[in-house]
């Protein structure tokens, strides 16, 4: 007996302190996404690095180098690139005192992310590989497959697309050993895959092997039942016919996204095809139609930039409150003397549980109330803001008026490679204008205002679409990767993805 009371002490002693590690942990997150709500920008630094201090100490090396890249992540994001390099050099420091390969492994990831967003992707090409070797030998797959997309984006940027197919054919094997692992198909993760594979093939001259995976394509496509996903793929069809030499086939596609988008009144991306078209029809020597089609585009940009002035939508920044977590009583450590103590401890342990997921459940009901009380507020703003006459606007809140409504309407923030050249060519504008209108408008970055419609429409598919996985939800609203997706959800609305799902599930 007395044998059994000291095992079970330290049984319970052990419990004791992951349960601190836990609290701590959880503080130092709330202190980094309280600062995150407020904007307090180095407010949240500061608390990254009390958390990075606390991992050191405390944690693993996984959670020490995914605070690290938490951090970095941030900082990218905010145009702080001198202090994101900074942070990478203390990572890659830092993993080679400790001889830490995931640490390493995490760190290569980064390096790639920062070459790729700096547009260096002949040096981002050696870290993404490096880390998609690496952290495929660590078991981290979900970031090795994103480094292995990222590769074959790149191989395609850089010409290379027979060693982008060698880098598809690798990230197969990987999918296919996670959908093992997970016993399901990813159909976001099949559906890009194929994507890549065509591309490639397209690229390579392969164009049989490339009409071969057409099918699939498709296949995968109808399962998303997603008009953007549908889209990039009736425009990939158009590429396809278009080298293949089947003209009359590709200016089909066009026509049918061309119609697709005169039905629903976007003038914009009515534009954007006609003018694919046009150029087509120029390569293949059709001269008088490519004169009618640019002639058309012309008239249908003007639309456009008329539509995307006139039309109006609300404010998104309405920023979530959030409650400091309050975490009590601990576990008592003493050692116990007899089999009554024994049991005292026992009834404390059982408590502490209760209290602590009754407190975890508390905690994440009021986050969930506040945050459906944010959106309650922006849909107001969004009315007050449609009363206002259009030519009592200034450039800069039309061009932001419009550009939020061309977010909504066709989800750009869904493409995980959106960026602000990107925004500033669908605007017709500049990038430095652009960058100008939302900053003075939302008061956020490019970055910012982008994630801002990635996290509602993120919550949105979390309550209403159980049947999704969380992976899938962080692909379809355009995060680069689960990981980055759980990271940057945490800290925009306190509380995990999962938590969030359950929150609104209780409350239904």
């Amino acid at each position: 007996m007395k044998i059994l009371t000291v095992l079970i002490v330290i049984l319970v002693s052990s419990f004791g302190r992951n349960e601190d590690y836990r609290v701590v942990d959880s503080i130092r997150r709330a202190e980094m996404a309280d600062c995150f709500t407020s904007g307090d920008r180095q407010g949240f630094l500061k608390a990254c690095d009390r958390l990075i201090d606390y991992q050191k100490e405390f944690g693993n090396e996984k959670y020490l180098f995914d605070a690290y890249a938490t951090k970095f992540d941030r900082q990218m994001i905010w145009g702080l690139y001198a202090d994101a390099l900074a942070t990478l050099e203390e990572m890659s420091s830092l993993a080679h005192a400790r001889q830490s390969e995931i640490g390493e492994a995490i760190t290569e990831f980064c390096f790639g992310h920062f070459y790729l967003d700096t547009r260096q992707p002949q040096e981002a090409e050696v870290h993404h590989g490096k880390a998609f070797r690496e952290l495929q030998r660590l078991g981290e797959d979900g970031r090795a497959l994103r480094s292995g997309f990222n590769l074959q984006a790149i191989q395609m940027n850089l010409g290379q697309p027979q060693q982008g197919l060698a880098i598809n054919d690798s990230t197969d094997v990987l999918l296919r050993r996670m959908e093992g692992q997970y016993g399901r198909i990813s159909v976001v993760n099949r559906f890009k895959q194929a994507r890549y594979r065509m591309r490639l093939l397209t690229m390579m001259d392969s164009l049989d092997a490339a009409d071969a995976l057409k099918d699939t394509l498709f296949h995968y496509s109808e399962l998303l039942n997603d008009p953007v996903q549908k889209e990039l793929v009736w425009s990939a069809m158009a590429e396809l016919e278009q080298k293949r030499g089947h003209p009359a086939a590709a200016y089909a596609w066009l026509d049918s996204l061309i119609t697709r988008y005169e039905n629903a009144g976007n003038m914009l991306k009515t534009a954007q095809y006609r003018l694919s078209l046009a150029e087509f029809q120029a390569q293949n020597g059709d001269d008088a139609a490519a004169l009618d089609s640019y002639r058309r585009y012309a008239v249908e940009r003007d639309s456009a930039q008329i539509q995307e002035s006139a039309e109006q939508l609300n404010v998104l920044t309405k920023r979530y409150e959030l409650k400091e977590l309050q975490l009590e009583n601990k576990i008592s450590r003493q050692r116990l003397a007899s089999a009554t103590v024994l049991i005292v401890l026992l009834c404390a342990l059982i408590v502490l549980v209760f209290y602590y997921a009754w407190s975890l459940r508390r905690k994440n009901r009021v986050l969930y109330e506040s945050a459906m009380e944010a959106l309650r507020q922006e849909d107001e703003v969004e009315h007050a803001r449609d009363k206002v006459p259009v030519e009592r606007r200034t450039p800069e809140e039309s061009l932001y008026d419009g550009l939020v409504a061309l977010m909504h309407k066709d989800e750009l923030f869904r493409n995980p490679e959106l960026g602000r050249d990107d925004l500033a060519a669908q605007m017709g504008t500049n990038r430095t204008f652009l960058s100008q209108a939302i900053k003075q408008e939302s008061g956020q970055t490019v970055s910012e205002f982008i994630n801002h419609f990635r996290f509602r429409y993120t919550a949105m598919l979390l309550s209403d679409r159980p049947e999704l996985g969380i992976t899938e939800i962080g692909e379809m609203a355009g995060f680069a990767s689960r990981s980055t997706m759980h990271r940057q959800f945490s800290a925009h609305f306190g509380m995990s993805p999962s938590d969030y799902r359950r929150a609104a599930q209780n409350r239904a």
